[in-house]
């Protein structure tokens, strides 16, 4: 059996102000070095053996307390970068809405079926993702591997891997610091765990 647990990073300004990050290299927040921190002690009590993360500062950031936890080194792979939003970057829904108009209304009702900028659509970003998830999973068996990504990607990498052909990407949410956890066995992936951000106090979910 594999464990595959996929960690997002921590907060950032433009989680706050929500504002599309996706390629553009923002750093954690104040509370989002907290949540990173908070995210170690909780790693310190469960078993990895590799840890992989998204090469943007946000996301190395956050494994790094992972490592510290773990006594793991790091291994960066552009696979699991945000999804590259391109020209949306920077502004937010209602900044896009006025731009684009239909257009991106549209793409926020359906983003699975519509072009956007940058990688022009969720099927390639699938692509890139596959190709990371095959690099790191393919030969291996009785392992634990994490993966600090992103809230876009980690959904789509559950999307990919459970088989679903339906919008998850609207129909769920993943939160700074939450761990989702995915174990394969014999090429059958379960969801075991979706949008854990136990770790984190007051952060309004329940």
């Amino acid at each position: 059996m594999i464990k595959l647990y996929l960690i997002r990073h921590g907060e950032t300004q433009w989680n706050t102000a929500k504002r599309f990050q996706g390629w553009t290299d923002i750093e954690l927040n104040e509370n989002g070095l907290k949540q990173a921190e908070l995210l170690g002690r909780r790693f310190e009590g469960i078993h990895i053996d590799e840890l992989y993360s998204s090469p943007l500062k946000r996301a190395v950031k956050t494994a790094e307390e992972i490592s510290k936890a773990r006594g793991l080194d790091i291994k960066t792979s552009e696979y699991f970068k945000e999804i590259n939003f391109g020209a949306w970057e920077g502004k937010t829904r209602s900044e896009l809405s006025e731009l684009y108009g239909n257009e991106f209304d549209d793409f926020i009702k359906h983003p699975q079926d519509l072009p956007f900028p940058g990688e022009g659509s969720f099927d390639n970003v699938t692509e890139r993702i596959k190709k990371g998830l095959h690099e790191i999973l393919d030969g291996k068996d009785n392992v634990s591997i994490a993966i600090v990504s992103h809230g876009g990607i980690i959904r789509l990498i559950i999307r990919y891997l459970l088989g679903i052909k339906e919008d998850l990407y609207n129909s769920t949410w993943i939160d700074n610091t939450s761990i989702s956890l995915i174990e394969i066995r014999k090429n059958t992936a379960m969801l075991r765990v979706l949008n854990d951000s136990s770790h984190v106090p007051d952060n309004g979910v329940m």
